[in-house]
């Protein structure tokens, strides 16, 4: 249930997003631990402390339920860029917060994470879409960006994305063991790199 900055939601509307939430939340915990197809509308119903009914209510079907939780990781990654953007300075401080607040909801979110690679949902529908909504998030910051053509920032935009993906991915969701602060560490080290300017 998407809502405009600033708008706020009825309480009946915000009971029935944290309803679905909720149910997400159980259906990702499940299908991470026991596997899609052994994970059953009944049984996230159960671990929901819902009724079969309240869980067709929200979803047509287990399908929707990981469409949703895919879609829900990409919006939410969608607002990590946003936050980027809207970063006053591209200090190694400034640009270490924001890795480690990434981090942060990756760490809160690892059960969804594990749903969306486990390769459930086709994103060729909208891989593309998402990703240049992720690049033009990012490079919100003309000041900060204008240091490069519109071309090269959305290159270097691109590359620190998939790179920051495809590690957070293989060490949070694939289980490659790093040190956490090893690891923000070197992640804010190559963003500082190829944010900085020759």
């Amino acid at each position: 249930m998407e809502t405009e900055p600033g708008e706020k939601l009825s309480l009946r509307a915000l009971q029935k997003q944290r309803s679905r939430e909720h149910l997400m939340d159980a259906a990702a915990r499940l299908i991470g631990e026991r596997g899609f197809r052994e994970t059953t509308i009944d049984d996230i119903a159960k671990a929901a402390g819902a009724s079969r009914a309240t869980v067709y209510s929200y979803f047509p079907s287990k399908d929707a339920i990981v469409q949703a939780v895919v879609v829900t990781m990409w919006d939410r990654a969608e607002v990590t860029y946003v936050n980027f953007g809207r970063l006053p300075d591209w200090s190694r401080a400034t640009i270490r917060a924001w890795v480690t607040s990434v981090v942060e909801m990756w760490e809160a979110s690892r059960d969804k994470l594990r749903v969306q690679a486990a390769g459930l949902v086709r994103y060729d529908e909208f891989y593309l879409d998402y990703h240049h909504r992720f690049v033009d998030a990012l490079t919100a910051n003309d000041e900060l960006w204008g240091r490069f053509d519109a071309a090269e920032a959305e290159r270097r935009a691109l590359l620190l994305i998939s790179g920051l993906e495809l590690f957070l991915n293989t060490w949070m969701v694939r289980g490659w063991r790093a040190d956490r602060a090893g690891a923000i560490d070197t992640i804010t080290d190559v963003w500082c790199a190829a944010l900085r300017s020759e």
